[in-house]
């Protein structure tokens, strides 16, 4: 089942996040990785939060940050993080969460979804293309503040 995180799945969700930070090399610590995800779970204004359970325990999730675009024409979303535990890859959960988002995204007027993938993650890539999203010629920049 795909659904919206609640403030009950707090320690699950942090393993689940931290399994995402291990595998991606970044290895944040729980205060860190508290510091953006309560602030979430207690408010939609900052994004939106889904977690895939099987069997009362979460296998997955996606988080979603919101944005405002003149180009956009208004609302967008930033598919910021999506996760499936390794054991449940290669099931169609990751393409669940993704079609619930969209899904969702409706409800909020949302004009355009983004998305953010890793280059040697062609995996990734291949399930969001077959979900309908494009390769844009834009480069992200980043600096911490």
């Amino acid at each position: 089942m795909i659904r919206q995180a609640v403030p009950d799945d707090l320690e699950a969700l942090l393993s689940l996040l931290t399994g995402f930070s291990e595998e991606a090399g970044t290895n944040f610590g729980r205060e860190h990785l508290l510091t953006g995800l309560q602030p979430m779970l207690n408010n939609q204004d900052l994004g939106l939060l889904f977690v895939a359970e099987l069997d009362n325990l979460l296998v997955g999730y996606a988080v979603i940050g919101w944005g405002w675009g003149i180009e956009s024409g208004g609302r967008e979303a930033l598919i910021d993080e999506v996760f499936v535990l390794e054991a449940h890859r290669n099931e169609g959960i990751g393409a669940k969460i993704i079609t619930a988002v969209i899904a969702e995204l409706g409800k909020y007027e949302t004009k355009i979804v983004f998305l953010e993938t890793e280059a040697q993650n062609p995996n990734s890539r291949k399930l969001y293309e077959n979900l309908g999203f494009e390769t844009e010629d834009s480069v992200w920049m980043r600096k911490a503040l």
